[in-house]
């Protein structure tokens, strides 16, 4: 397969969160509300494009020292659009009442605040080291609309409860990998190529633990179309890789 290439793609970032439930690892994902421009109705993880509020503030935060430029922006942005679509704050400080998250999380969608000024008005602390790289994805050239979408990993922390916006997550909810892979199967979710491809791949872990101490390169996928089919490359960690192209949505 031919080296992703990101030029011209948007770039943007995601995060999944994970617990350990009593089954098992599970992880949270929003449904997308169906009147949204990309992947309407679709079942997905927090994430969003990366806006130039979290390219000027990122350097700011802990742990964007040891990061390139481009990964500390998309950690940022995963953190604030995780807040902004469930409420859910990864960093550490004074409790926040949920009043005061109503009145934050419209304020950070609009662009009113950038994600750091936000914290340091709740007196929060964000070490972008806490996000771990998962993956990074860029769709088959000749789309007309390309995410260079990098994937990134967190343990939910402690205290921290789901609240979807109601906005672009409509819903939220914890969910075991295989489960959901099984509503998808059924047909009773919407599930994109590359969320469907990583849901499979988490379902590889078993408690958030081993999730985070995977020792794999995080990969930089590009997926091509061969015989009519959507597929990525064997050996990088995906158990789930290849789609008929008439059964992939495309956004």
């Amino acid at each position: 397969m031919a080296t992703p290439d990101p030029a011209g793609a948007t770039p943007a970032a995601t995060l999944v969160l994970a617990r350990d439930g009593t089954a098992g690892l599970e992880i949270l994902v929003i449904e997308r509300a169906g009147t949204m421009g990309f992947a309407g109705g679709a079942i997905a993880f927090p994430g969003g494009k990366v806006d130039a509020l979290d390219i000027a503030c990122a350097a700011s935060f802990p742990g964007a020292a040891a990061l390139a430029p481009e990964d500390a922006a998309a950690r940022v942005t995963a953190a604030r659009e995780t807040f902004e679509e469930t409420g859910i704050l990864l960093s550490r400080g004074p409790a926040v009442s949920g009043a005061v998250r109503a009145r934050a999380r419209p304020r950070s969608d609009s662009h009113a605040i950038g994600f750091a000024a936000l914290l340091a008005e709740l007196g929060h602390r964000l070490d972008l080291g806490s996000l771990k790289p998962f993956a990074r994805w860029l769709p088959p050239l000749g789309l007309h609309r390309r995410y260079d979408t990098r994937f990134y990993v967190a343990a939910m922390p402690e205290g921290e409860a789901h609240a979807a916006d109601g906005t672009e997550a409509v819903h939220a909810r914890w969910a075991p990998p295989a489960a959901l892979l099984a509503e998808a199967d059924s047909g009773a979710i919407s599930l994109l190529f590359p969320t469907r491809c990583n849901i499979a791949r988490l379902g590889q872990f078993e408690t958030v633990a081993a999730l985070l101490a995977d020792p794999t390169e995080p990969p930089f996928v590009q997926p091509e179309v061969v015989d009519g089919i959507l597929t990525i490359p064997e050996g990088i960690g995906y158990p789930y890789r290849a789609e008929r192209l008439e059964l992939v949505r495309r956004g």
